[in-house]
This record gives structure tokens, sequence and C-alpha cells, in this order.
């Protein structure tokens, strides 16, 4: 199930918020069971056989959990972390794994394609961390029921953020949380809109000029793989802040904050700033569960940059089963160390040009992100290099045509031609685009208030956004 679904918006989480605060007033159980329960609905629409492998996961997990509180045992630990690894690995590497081989010793073995279930590079991550946290003596008063609802909370299921145990359990503990927040509704809904108008109002119609050209990547012009690198850089960030934002508007309703897991990253100055922008949770889990075992910088120079790239490698194949994703996270391993190196001469350089040298990298990295291999990849920013032919095709830029519009040019007697037409348009959804990563506040930061005003803005949002449900698309997040 997505957020982005009339199944969603005017069925389960109506229906989730209603009984929640209901049976809370009657004893806080209750109301942790309806959450858990609507959370494996939410679930269960992905498959009953790929709700049953997660509940499967929760139970064998658990188990691990319960050896873990009595022994103590670093040997359990390590087993129930293998395990998970071991079926992320089977579900979401072994086509990668198996393609590899045949590759590598001339074979031809053949491994059937299986649904990946939803969520699974999240909830794995999540479960690796509450066994950590189970072996420190950290979880040892939740309850099977509170472990369930940690890890299948729907708002952050499918997308995260990686919360940790005590960024959720404790609130849904408060017994100030068990009564209804006018204030969090108001803020939440305003958030959720925000978010979802993003998704589908901006990301998708950049994700159109997207799909279009990676779909014609031999007849591309220069100017068109500029074009669609800067598309699919705003279109994966306009994604994944409006699902941040709807899922922390949604888990707002419940009187519940997620930690916060985007903070406008393309206002960053350098890599490192811009790591501790996108995906906050991804880069603290990775910090925490993996730099700091490995020795993080206590021990010397040359261990540190090597740990650095293990976590940026390991952050890449967690993306995805490509080699696209595993060089994806070693140039951005490789740029940390960089920028570790040459901290002081880098940050002494002039705010902008810092600013544009992150943004350039960002970008050419991203569309090595969306390849569909390396070599797609190496060949696209060759052209866009080459800056050989300055003309754009007509169809990539019709995307961001604007409704009407030669209609009124044509009533106001002004001029006009097809493509200026469309560039205008272009132009125009690529600045409004640009500066809304770059001026403003994101929401999550913002005074949202609540006044006539900001109802009828988010009521009109709403409205529009409601209308275009019609075509729902997946959040690109949900791929990985």
């Amino acid at each position: 199930m997505s957020f982005n679904s009339y199944i969603f918006i005017l069925c389960l989480l109506p229906i989730s918020f209603i009984g929640y605060f209901a049976l809370s007033r009657k004893k806080q159980e209750y109301g942790l069971l309806w959450m858990a329960a609507s959370s494996l609905v939410f679930y269960a629409w992905a498959g009953i056989s790929i709700l049953l492998l997660f509940i499967a996961s929760l139970i064998l997990n658990y188990i691990f959990t319960l050896f873990i509180k009595r022994s103590n045992s670093k040997l359990i630990l390590a087993l129930g972390i293998i395990l998970n690894v071991i079926l992320l690995i089977y579900f979401k590497y072994s086509g990668f794994l198996v393609q590899n081989i045949n590759a590598l010793f001339n074979t031809d073995f053949i491994f059937k394609n299986i649904a990946l279930p939803l969520g699974i590079s999240f909830f794995t991550f999540t479960q690796i961390s509450w066994l950590v946290d189970t072996y420190r003596g950290e979880t040892r008063d939740y309850s099977f029921l509170e472990y369930v609802l940690f890890i299948s909370y729907f708002p952050k299921m499918a997308e995260g953020p990686i919360a940790l145990h005590g960024d959720i359990l404790p609130q849904f503990r408060d017994p100030a949380k068990k009564t209804v927040d006018y204030d969090n509704i108001s803020r939440g809904i305003m958030i959720f809109v925000l978010g979802l108008f993003k998704k589908l109002m901006i990301a998708d119609t950049l994700g159109k000029a997207v799909d279009w050209g990676f779909n014609n990547v031999p007849d591309l012009y220069s100017m068109d793989i500029w074009i669609v690198m800067l598309c699919y850089t705003l279109q994966i960030y306009f994604d994944f802040s409006g699902y941040c934002d709807m899922a922390a508007g949604i888990s707002l309703l419940f009187n519940i904050e997620l930690p916060v897991n985007f903070n406008s990253p393309y206002k960053a100055l350098s890599i490192t700033d811009f790591w501790k922008r996108w995906h906050i949770s991804l880069t603290s889990f990775l910090r925490k569960y993996v730099y700091f075992p490995l020795g993080g910088s206590r021990k010397g120079t040359v261990r540190t940059y090597i740990n650095m790239m293990i976590v940026f490698i390991i952050s890449g194949i967690w993306h995805g089963a490509n080699w696209t994703f595993i060089l994806w996270g070693a140039l951005h391993g490789a740029c940390q160390v960089l920028h570790r190196i040459f901290r002081k001469p880098f940050d002494k350089i002039f705010a902008p040009v810092r600013w544009f040298i992150t943004f350039l990298f960002v970008n050419i990295a991203w569309l090595l992100f969306r390849a569909d291999s390396v070599a797609q990849w190496w060949y696209m920013v060759g052209k866009a290099f080459g800056i050989k032919y300055r003309t754009m095709h007509e169809e990539l830029v019709s995307v961001f045509k604007i409704p009407r519009l030669r209609s009124v040019l044509s009533v106001a007697g002004i001029p006009y031609s097809d493509m200026g037409v469309y560039v205008f348009g272009m132009v125009l959804m690529l600045c409004v685009c640009m500066f809304i990563c770059l001026v403003p506040r994101n929401n999550l930061e913002r005074q949202h208030k609540t006044n006539l005003w900001t109802l009828a803005v988010t009521m009109v949002l709403f409205m529009v956004c409601l209308l275009s449900l019609s075509n729902v698309t997946s959040f690109l997040y949900f791929n990985f």
C-alpha cells in the first residue's frame, strides 16, 4: 500500500486514527494492538505471502531477542545478524550474484525472480539495531507487542526513517500522547499534504522527463543529458522529501514524532555536509552499527579512511543489486575521504564555488544511481561533457508544457513556437524546483501557522493531489 493512494488516504489512515485513540482511552495496550494490526494490514497489501514472510521474520528475531536477554551471548547476536543479512541477500541480491557468477565463470545458472518484500532493506536494518541494542541491555523491558509495533509501524515501514527503539517506543508509552491533539492534527495534515504535492505534482512530472531520457539514451543530445540529469537530481529530491514529509505528517496525527530524515541536502557545501542532510537515519545507523564497531577514527588515519570506504560501499550495496549502486557508494566514500584530507583548503574556497562543486558531483553521481549499467552512465557522462549538440529533443521538453499557455499567447497576440513554449515551461519548472531546494526552510523546520490562509492553501493542494491520484506511481525508495 502506498501513501499516495485512495485506499490509504480515505480508508486505512482514518480507520487507524479513530481506532487507535478510541481504544487507547480504554487501555493503552488496546491502542498499541490496534496500531500494530493496522501496520500489518498496510504491509499485507503487498501480498499475503509477503506478510507471512514478514511475520516469520518478526517471530524469529524476537526468539533471538529472548536468547540474547537470557545469555547475553555475542555468538547468538552474531547468528541473529547473519540470519538477517542472509535473508536480505537472498531476496534482494540473489539474481545479481547469479548473474555475476555466470559472467565470471561462463556458467548458465538460472535464478527465478523473487518478489522483493516491501521495505526489506529498512526492516532488516531496524531488526539488526534491535538485536544489537538488546545485547547492550537497552531493550529489556519491552514486550513482544511493543517490539512488533516498533518494527512494523506503518508511517516508517516502506521508506524509513530507520528509527531506533528509543526514538519511538517511549512515545507510545507516554500517557500524554494518548489523547487527540488538534494542533498535531493540523500540523500533520499540512505536512502530509505538502509532501503529497511534492510527490505527485513535482517528482512525478520530473520523472516523465527522466523516463523518456533513459528510454532514448542513444539518441540523446548533450543538452538532453544535462536536462535529464538535473531532472533526476530534482526528482529523487522531491520524491524522497515528499515521502519523509508524508511519513512525519501521518505520524504526527498519532502524536508520534519520527526522527528527521531529510534536511535540505542540496544546500550542502561539501559531500560530508550532504550526508548530514540526506537520509540522515541511514547515515546514523551505519555510523553507530558499522563505522564505530570497525574502530571509527580511533585506529589511525589509514584505518579511518578504510572504515569510511567500507561504510559507503555498504550504503551503495544497501540501495540496490547493481554495480551502479556499488560504484555510487564508492564514489561518495572517496569524496568523503578527499574532503577529510583537504578539508582546510577546501573550506577556504568561496562558499558558492563549494556549493557548485558539491552539487555537480551529486548530479553526476545521481546519474550513475539511475543508470542501468556503469557503461551506460559512462557513455552519458562523456556525451554530456562533449557539448557537441546544443539543441534539445522536443519530446523531452514537451513534458513541461503549461496547459492553455498557447491559447493565452494567441489571445494576447504574442508570437510563439511550440518549442519556445515547452522550453519556457521547462525553465520555469526547474527554476522553481531549485528555489524550493535552496531558499526556504524544509517543511519539518518551519513553523506551520494554523490560520485561514494555511487552511485554504492546504485544502486547495489536497484537492489538486486527490484529483491526480488516478495515476498512482511508486516512490523511488520503494525499490531499495
